[in-house]
């Protein structure tokens, strides 16, 4: 891996490639890893398979580096990178890439995301299927890329299966008692995450979609609210990416009438001088809420009025579950939600779904 040291306010790192001593410096210690990291590929690219001692983590660093860095957003990069430095290194990192097998790979996945100790009283947590599926393809393009680069001869990740893993986790959406306890307290709120907590619960809205609305995407006079951006953590700080989750979330939705009103009265509520960056829904300073304080709003918001704490996002499935067993088309639905599909609410909803058949069975056996 070389030897990595500060010197003053910067950082340098030495590496010894085929009798050479190679140096690079940068501003911190993880962009010298990456230089590094690129020397070594870089010096071992031509060198015949059996002399490639390039281990999976210099490998791994340069494909991120070189090839998802550039193409991914800021967040979404930082996110993989962190599930590469958590859940890869930690088992196979120093590995030789030569040395992958399909087995290694299986025992890997199964031991890293079968369960974990979460560090808060010894608590077990596990991973959900599309976590560890979204890793694998992700681990299998890196190791192609290997191939590709003739680093190695054949992709060590095809045939590997993920056996282990439990099943997709079970949505958790609000009772219609909860909910109608929830819209009551935070219809009338007067703090911004309870004003948030509403719109969110009538709307269907991610977080940060919601949080990164300005009044320029919201018609009051018809209620039509479009959909383009959604708001973001990096490094702790929340930020405006100009581009939703996925390309499906560009859509326009429009409000209930009670929601509509609701809003009218919202934005007289807002100090128009202060409200600098136009939000919506702004913090008490005007900025934009953060996710991790409005999640421990939500958490204290369920303790005070006894409510079971499912998660900010069951605020979501909530109305997703009450327009489904209201009859409306899962097709608007999934329009609605901003999913890449309608399969995909079918497969997130399908016990409400599986309820709604019943209960068509049900009307239809009176017609018999």
């Amino acid at each position: 891996m070389g030897s990595i040291y500060k010197r003053g306010n910067s950082w340098r790192g030495q590496i010894s490639l085929n009798g050479k001593r190679k140096s690079v410096s940068g501003r911190t210690k993880k962009e010298v890893e990456q230089k590094l990291a690129e020397l070594r590929v870089q010096a071992n690219g031509g060198l015949p398979l059996e002399e490639s001692n390039i281990t999976v983590r210099e490998w791994c660093e340069y494909w991120l580096k070189t090839r998802k860095e550039p193409a991914l957003t800021e967040q979404s990069f930082i996110r993989l990178e962190a599930q590469f430095k958590n859940h890869i290194y930690p088992y196979i990192g120093e590995l030789k890439l030569t040395d992958l097998t399909p087995f290694i790979l299986e025992e890997m996945y199964a031991k890293v995301f079968l369960k974990k100790p979460t560090g808060k009283n010894y608590q077990i947590k596990t991973y959900s299927h599309s976590t560890v599926n979204g890793l694998s393809v992700q681990m299998k393009k890196c190791l192609q890329f290997a191939v590709d680069r003739n680093i190695i001869g054949k992709n060590p990740h095809n045939g590997v299966e993920l056996h282990k893993l439990r099943p997709p986790k079970k949505i958790e959406a609000y009772a219609s008692a909860d909910q109608k306890r929830i819209v009551d307290k935070c219809k009338e709120g007067k703090e911004a995450n309870q004003k948030l907590f509403y719109f969110l619960i009538s709307t269907g809205m991610r977080f940060g979609e919601a949080t990164a609305l300005t009044w320029d995407d919201v018609d009051l006079e018809t209620g039509e609210v479009n959909i383009h951006k959604t708001a973001v953590a990096i490094h702790g700080s929340m930020t405006i990416q100009e581009h939703p989750k996925t390309k499906a979330g560009v859509r326009t939705i429009y409000l209930a009438p009670t929601t509509l009103e609701w809003l009218r009265r919202h934005k007289t509520t807002l100090d128009e001088d202060a409200n600098y960056r136009n939000l919506v829904f702004p913090n008490m300073r005007y900025n934009i809420i953060n996710q991790q304080n409005a999640i421990l709003a939500w958490k204290n918001f369920c303790i005070k009025n006894g409510l079971e704490y499912k998660g900010m996002h069951a605020l979501r499935h909530t109305f997703a579950t009450r327009a489904l067993e209201s009859g409306i088309d899962v097709k608007v639905v999934s329009s609605i939600l901003g999913h890449k599909n309608v399969i995909t609410t079918m497969n997130i909803y399908q016990d409400v779904m599986a309820e709604q058949k019943q209960k068509a069975i049900c009307t239809m056996d009176a017609l018999f």
